[in-house]
């Protein structure tokens, strides 16, 4: 790659725009002669260079671009395209256009002070992992500890901030609308949530809370940071060995028992530290994970943790507690306790709307076995905020909220790469009465699990 992410911003939003454009010209085509009985294979391999092109462009443009492009990768699993969802998978662990070794090692010189070779006895000129703002690579300290070192992409800070004043831009053109286009709250949210990710000492912090919030299930490691090697730009952690879950996933003689464990491995992952703590890691996708040899999932990349507020939090435990004694609940109600606000007095359509939704999102926890291999939650969703679209913009979730669905969409996309299945309704059950005797905050959670 070029040794800096360009940072123009009418630059980026042009290539941005025009990969878009083909690559719903081509998809479109392609459907259509799908319709028209054409050859499956041919129409697949139509697609090839279509999908080439968007993840060489997303990879390029790093920063918002790469992030945009994982995210469709776990959440549109049943919408894209096979050609398109391979293609865009490459990004959760291997993004193309890295850095070169000279560049690395020029950047980690400026960030602690000394060239490569004094800071560590080895360091692996080839990277472990390239994603949307650094790039992975292994190596051995001075003192002899096996570690990975994350380096920040030069530029990519620029390039990120030009991201954002165009999505600002066009968050306030859609809030001229009216107060149910209006969007400016939640970009705010997802810039502020950018802008601590560029920062490596912050990410020190945040794993060190991540950390305490998983300690009450050992079957979960967060890596250790090496404070003295690390800065706002490069990162060093402990080494976790084997394979990613996005490695897994795609290994054909992982048996269905262990894909199974680690599906309830993520739910722990999820929902322990949310419950407990309110913290939750809102960046889950596959390449994030290390599955060990003695059985632990390592839980990697903090940048994007959150902390939410003691009301959005009670009103998840509400749930627990409702389905535990198999009591019905009022939706709208209690959207409205965790902060969300219905523009409009039209409560019977909204609470329609918000029933029908809770239906389709809770059904992994509805029944006894839940299979991902054939989850259409995503797709569903998508199908009822078309069916009820007037309705669905009138219910407007708080700022925080974004965070949150962008890790349990991410976690849900997971599962289903996966293909993992099994009892999630217990599962969760059992996270919670873990996470109670572990609560940092009052959230009256004897009251809301009394029997």
């Amino acid at each position: 790659m070029a040794d800096h992410v360009s940072g123009n911003r009418f630059a980026r939003m042009a290539r941005l725009a025009t990969a878009a454009a083909r690559t719903t010209r081509d998809v479109l085509t392609a459907k259509a002669r799908e319709k028209l009985g054409g050859n499956e294979a041919k129409i697949a391999e139509s697609l090839q260079p279509t999908a080439a092109h968007l993840v060489e462009v997303l990879g390029e443009l790093k920063g918002v671009a790469t992030k945009l492009g994982q995210f469709a990768a776990l959440v549109d699993q049943d919408t894209l395209p096979e050609e398109v969802r391979k293609g865009l998978t490459r990004l959760l662990n291997q993004a193309p256009q890295r850095m070169n070794a000279p560049t690395v090692r020029a950047v980690i010189a400026a960030e602690l002070g000394q060239p490569v070779a004094t800071l560590f006895r080895q360091f692996d000129d080839e990277p472990l992992a390239a994603a949307s703002m650094g790039q992975v690579h292994g190596a051995v300290t001075a003192d002899g500890q096996d570690v990975v070192v994350k380096i920040q992409y030069p530029g990519v800070g620029a390039a990120i901030e030009s991201d954002l004043k165009n999505v600002g831009l066009l968050a306030r053109a859609l809030s001229m609308g009216g107060e149910m286009l209006d969007g400016r709250g939640y970009t705010e949210e997802i810039a502020a949530t950018l802008r601590r990710e560029l920062d490596y000492c912050q990410e020190v912090v945040q794993l060190q809370a991540f950390a305490q919030a998983v300690a009450p299930w050992p079957d979960l490691v967060v890596p250790n940071a090496v404070v003295g090697l690390s800065s706002t730009r490069v990162l060093t952690l402990e080494r976790l060995h084997g394979p990613s879950l996005l490695q897994v996933a795609q290994d054909p003689d992982v048996s269905q028992e262990r894909r199974n464990e680690l599906g309830h491995q993520l739910m722990r992952a999820a929902w322990g530290p949310f419950l407990s703590r309110r913290l939750i890691h809102a960046d889950p996708h596959p390449g994030n994970y290390v599955v060990m040899a003695d059985g632990r999932l390592g839980i990697l990349d903090f940048g994007a943790t959150r902390v939410f507020s003691l009301p959005f939090v009670r009103a998840y435990w509400r749930v627990i507690g409702a389905r535990r004694r198999s009591e019905p609940l009022d939706i709208l109600e209690l959207l409205e306790s965790a902060g969300f606000e219905l523009r409009g007095d039209d409560r019977p359509r909204a609470r329609i709307w918000l029933d029908e939704l809770s239906e389709i999102v809770e059904r992994p926890i509805q029944r006894d076995h839940y299979d991902w291999a054939q989850c259409r939650i995503s797709s569903d969703v998508r199908d009822l905020a078309r069916k009820h679209a007037l309705t669905a913009l009138k219910v407007r979730a708080p700022d925080e909220s974004v965070m949150f669905y962008r890790a349990i969409a991410g976690i849900s996309g997971d599962l289903r790469m996966l293909r993992a299945a099994g009892d999630y309704r217990t599962s969760l059950m059992a996270v919670a009465d873990v996470a109670r005797n572990y609560l940092i905050d009052d959230l009256q959670i004897p009251e809301i699990l009394s029997k």
